[in-house]
């Protein structure tokens, strides 16, 4: 990922690219324009944006001088409600409005809280400035505040940094005391400082590192209630801002702010005013384009599983339809005199069963040749049969009505019950008959 660190001074502004790899960042590339007007800025955003890839975080520092702030005890943590209760804290205590004012805290040495606020149409203009040019940043802050990573490994007590815009002074590595200094900074805007400060906390800075264009102020004397300070240096580049800056020590000095910008970048707790109404949007609307195209995917995968079920149920009535239309034509072929069936399958099972294909009727043969051994000689054949369980219809011929008597008593021992009926002379002679008997058991 890389890092673009946009710092707006008074008279100035500069850009400074870092890339991460892990917890490492490296310097790549620093570019200073004078401030002269707005154009002027907007033509070191146009120089920057062009190249900028799309997995870059922009940061926006203002100007410390834009930035006010006040020590307070409050006793909550979290920062969201902090941000909140400011504004009622601090009203009427501000030079503007406060629903004008944007807040945010910084946590100092002990339980004592850091209030800081700017304009809120400030920040919103810049913004847009920066959004108009490709470049909308997605934290807005001021270095200063940040510069607690810089301070030496063995850089313990009371120490201070600048860099000519700003004073930071850290007590055991914790935050303590912040100030913006004068339009023209010099060693009597610190001294000043420092001795209000010793004044007014009972604190003697020992140790002043410098950096940005502090740094030409190393070797000037500067004292503090008329006692010279121990120690006035350039910040020692080791660790991390070496490596950040391999061995130009003297552009790790000069970028010192933009690296600790960087690097707090990632962090939480960093000083950041993009939040409610002005909110960083660009990730969201990333996050919410991807959530579309997501959804679309989704949508289309609904809409070819509909696709898919149609086709199939389209193919299954397919097959349905070719069964249906294969048994019609069995059935035609079965029964070529019936009228339209209502349930050709059904009745091809009824017929199977009445011609002896259902369980109860195991042996229809065995039936028939048991009627053809009862027939007689008076009994000229039987012309249509139907078997269906133990129920036996019959259709025949006889030579007399006494034929077909005699027919029926010889039945007696094959059915449990026999009748004979409508029987009807012919013209020949001979009598048509009906007759319908229950087999009995074992009679099959």
């Amino acid at each position: 990922m890389d890092l673009l660190i946009i710092e707006v001074c008074r008279d100035s502004a500069t850009a400074t690219r870092f890339r991460r790899k892990g917890n490492l960042l490296t310097f790549t590339a620093a570019l200073t324009r004078p401030m002269e007007n707005e154009a002027s800025f907007q033509l070191l955003l146009q120089e920057h944006a062009a190249p900028l890839e799309g997995n870059t975080r922009v940061v926006l520092c203002l100007d410390p001088s834009s930035f006010y702030s006040r020590e307070l005890e409050i006793p909550i943590s979290d920062r969201k409600k902090l941000r909140e209760i400011l504004p009622l804290e601090l009203k009427g205590e501000t030079a503007v409005d406060s629903d004008e004012l944007i807040f945010d805290t910084l946590s100092l040495k002990g339980a004592a809280l850091l209030a800081i606020w700017t304009r809120r149409s400030d920040v919103a203009a810049m913004t847009k400035i920066m959004l108009d040019a490709g470049l909308e940043p997605q934290i807005v802050t001021s270095a200063p505040f940040q510069w607690q990573s810089l301070l030496p490994e063995n850089a313990y007590g009371t120490v201070a940094l600048s860099d000519g815009s700003a004073l930071v002074v850290y007590h055991d590595r914790e935050p303590f005391y912040f100030r913006s200094l004068g339009r023209d900074a010099s060693t009597r805007e610190i001294e000043k400082t420092l001795a209000a400060l010793e004044l007014g906390k009972g604190v003697t800075v020992r140790q002043l590192f410098l950096i940005g264009n502090a740094a030409a102020l190393k070797d000037l004397p500067i004292s503090t209630g008329g006692e010279e300070l121990l120690s006035l240096s350039r910040l020692p580049v080791t660790a991390e801002l070496a490596e950040a800056f391999g061995e130009n020590s003297a552009v790790a000095v000069e970028l010192a702010s933009a690296w600790a910008t960087a690097r707090a970048a990632f962090s939480p707790g960093i000083v950041n005013f993009r939040y409610g109404d002005l909110a960083y949007t660009a990730g969201f609307e990333r996050v919410r384009n991807k959530l579309r195209f997501t959804a679309a995917l989704a949508a289309l995968f609904v809409l070819l599983l509909f696709v898919e079920t149609a086709v199939r149920y389209y193919l299954v009535n397919k097959d349905l339809d070719s069964i249906n239309s294969s048994i019609r034509g069995m059935y035609k072929e079965i029964f070529p005199n019936r009228k339209k069936p209502v349930d050709e399958v059904a009745e091809i099972k009824s017929e199977i069963k009445r011609m002896g294909g259902g369980a109860a009727t195991e042996d229809p043969l065995g039936t028939l040749k048991k009627l053809a051994a009862l027939k007689g000689d008076g009994i000229n054949g039987f012309f249509e049969t139907e078997i269906e369980e133990n129920q036996v219809r019959l259709k025949g011929e006889a030579v007399s009505f006494q034929a077909v008597n005699d027919f029926k008593a010889r039945t007696g021992n094959m059915f449990t019950k026999g009748d004979v009926g409508e029987i009807k002379p012919r013209a020949d002679g001979n009598v048509t008959f009906t007759f319908h008997g229950t087999l009995q058991e074992g009679s099959k």
